[in-house]
């Protein structure tokens, strides 16, 4: 029976003075969810090159802030840079390659990007990240092994509470009191992207989820044709695949020269094209 679950190995310290170290052997990856205040005791193994994401905690909007960084010359000195010039953070995601030689710059240059669009279109993150980074000089053959990391970053994420999915054209829509702010609501179809010439008749999807290969094209109609059928939406054309809930906005990517561009990053450009305040 195929299964969306992955398999990770999670050290849990006995205190918040040392970091839950997750191993995920399908990606190669060794991560460690460090609290502020045991981040200035992260020892050595930190002293090597990857990705950080410092995240602050979730507010009364149910939205939580986030900072995406890399760290070529080493994680732990710009995470203990980070707790003399950064105070809103609370908690870190460290992110290093479990592997003899680790990431390269253009590796996590790339990585670092990706996971800015990731967050970008997260329906409750809020990123302070004020320009988009990113590394284009990775080689393509590079750039489809390290999409599997972006689904467990996606994980680990989820599993210590801030889930960093964007909204689903089958969830409901938030609305908020009076004095309050609503949360993020996008209120966009697939058929606004056709539109827009965002996605374009015969341009080829492919799935973002490795437990769930699949690929698909945009029709000439804006739709998504998946096994000879139509679907008006991605989740739509996703739960045909999984034959389950699926959000299909970040199910679907369409590939490029620069590495798989998920439908909720389009989205999000869709939106900032438009002028409109996801925020209502």
């Amino acid at each position: 029976m195929e299964t969306d679950a992955l398999t990770m190995t999670v050290l849990v310290p006995d205190n918040d003075a040392a970091p839950t170290v997750v191993f995920d052997d399908n990606a190669a990856l060794k991560l460690a969810v460090v609290e502020r205040t045991g981040a200035k005791y992260l020892n050595k193994e930190w002293d090597i090159p990857g990705l950080y994401i410092l995240i602050d905690l979730v507010d009364a909007d149910s939205e939580w802030g986030v900072y995406v960084g890399k760290a070529p010359a080493g994680i732990r000195a710009r995470i203990w840079d980070h707790l003399k010039k950064k105070d809103h953070w609370y908690r870190a995601l460290l992110v290093r390659r479990d592997t003899t030689h680790g990431f390269n710059s253009a590796q996590i240059g790339w990585l670092e990007g990706k996971l800015y669009d990731l967050l970008q279109a997260a329906q409750n993150a809020r990123l302070s990240n004020k320009v988009r980074p990113g590394d284009e000089t990775l080689a393509p053959y590079d750039r489809s092994a390290l999409e599997a990391i972006l689904v467990s970053l996606q994980r680990v994420l989820r599993l210590i509470g801030h889930d960093p999915s964007s909204d689903d054209e089958f969830g409901e829509t938030a609305s908020a009191g009076k004095g309050k702010k609503s949360v993020k609501h996008f209120g966009v179809s697939l058929q606004d992207l056709f539109h827009a010439n965002l996605i374009k008749a015969g341009d080829d999807l492919e799935s973002t989820n490795r437990a769930w290969p699949a690929r698909a094209k945009i029709s000439a109609k804006g739709s998504i044709v998946f096994n000879d059928t139509e679907f008006d939406s991605p989740s739509s054309a996703a739960m045909a695949v999984k034959d389950g809930p699926a959000n299909g906005w970040d199910f679907w990517a369409i590939p490029t020269a620069t590495g798989l561009v998920r439908l909720s990053t389009l989205r999000e450009h869709f939106i900032k094209s438009q002028g409109q305040d996801v925020f209502s």
